[in-house]
């Protein structure tokens, strides 16, 4: 009997990652010149169950009854992406499939690999800034309610930090319910849009939020960049491969612009003027490209503009880590301040009171 866990678990399109192993597995084949399909089956009897074993799997039983490897891929169009099964078929034309594969590889984890930097270091400045808030909370929800009743029998005179953490705690006490539902309708909205939103929109807005989406915004660029090289290298023609190459990359916005891009080309327009007229890209890459278009070397100009992109990706992130580290040192400085002046100095006037 089949498992109904490990089928579902085999459905649905590869992601970048996924994708990134597939051509990373078959370039390393085609280097070594072995046969694809016993290569392919024998990897994947490596693999834990998932959609990237049942991928090898399949191509490797079409490939041993005689299916040529861009009809194997094409058969899996509901799991491969377009723009993989588009290079796949300009690297066979072209007869460079272990070369190109083995750089998309490459290119294509790019994003993964800046993601994983940017969470590493936002970690622990949100962490903190995490823990700061809710001891903050737990203060003025808490403890500042019984302050409020011993300076309140000995008529001290507030500071006027202390009666605004009294006011404060007074609205957690009286509308704590209303601050549950912003938390827990916060909570929701991101499981909503992690669920019901494509991963290419998610990017697109997340490009959008200041100081972290300038790595998504540099790193979506990058994406671009390379795999239109690539697909350029693999000798197809630029309208379609301004196609894939939209498809490829996990971004709506820039999905939408090569698409735009590609209409344009097919009516005439050289690739620098349908780019400049383009708000997606930066203003520098047309230009790059009008001179690379005099000089035919578009593709190595966009691999260069695509190391510069990543470049930037880079220490992007590490600058949203330094940011949000210092931020996260002012949050629990600010915390600490507002605790020792608000309740700290009118206890120090009460001691003072009371021992004469």
């Amino acid at each position: 009997m089949s498992n109904p866990v490990k089928e579902s678990e085999s459905r649905g399109r590869l992601t970048a990652d996924e994708s990134a192993r597939l051509t990373e597995q078959i370039a390393n084949l085609s280097k070594a010149g072995r046969p694809l399909g016993p290569g392919l089956l024998a990897l994947a009897e490596e693999l834990p169950h998932g959609r990237s074993r049942r991928s090898l799997v399949e191509l490797a039983e079409s490939l041993g009854r005689g299916v040529s490897l861009d009809s194997a891929m094409d058969e899996q169009s509901d799991r491969i992406p377009p723009h993989l099964r588009g290079l796949v078929l300009g690297c066979i034309r072209s007869g460079r499939l272990g070369d190109v594969l083995g750089r998309f590889s490459g290119y294509v984890s790019i994003g993964t690999e800046l993601a994983r930097k940017l969470w590493l270091s936002l970690a622990y400045p949100l962490a903190s800034i995490l823990v700061a808030l809710s001891l903050f909370l737990f203060v003025n929800a808490v403890l500042v309610a019984q302050f409020e009743s011993i300076f309140k029998d000995f008529g001290i005179p507030l500071p006027k930090m202390t009666i605004a953490m009294i006011m404060l705690s007074h609205a957690l006490r009286s509308f704590w319910p209303a601050f549950v539902v912003v938390i827990g309708g916060s909570a929701a909205l991101w499981l909503s849009g992690r669920l019901f939103l494509k991963s290419p929109t998610r990017r697109s807005l997340a490009a959008k939020i200041p100081v972290v989406g300038g790595v998504w915004r540099y790193t979506s660029w990058a994406e671009f960049c390379h795999l239109l090289a690539l697909l350029l290298e693999s000798d197809l023609p630029l309208p379609e491969a301004l196609r894939l190459t939209g498809e490829g990359i996990q971004n709506s916005d820039l999905d939408r612009a090569c698409r735009v891009m590609a209409a344009d080309v097919e009516h005439g327009r050289s690739l620098s003027e349908a780019m400049a007229a383009r708000p997606q890209f930066p203003t520098g890459l047309p230009r790059l490209l009008r001179w690379a278009q005099g000089q035919g070397a578009i593709a190595e100009i966009l691999h260069m503009a695509g190391d510069m992109f990543e470049a930037r990706a880079r220490g992007q992130a590490t600058f949203a880590g330094t940011v949000m580290a210092v931020l996260s040192v002012i949050c629990v400085l600010w915390g600490v301040f507002t605790v020792v002046i608000g309740l700290m100095l009118p206890m120090i006037t009460l001691i003072s009171r009371l021992s004469g």
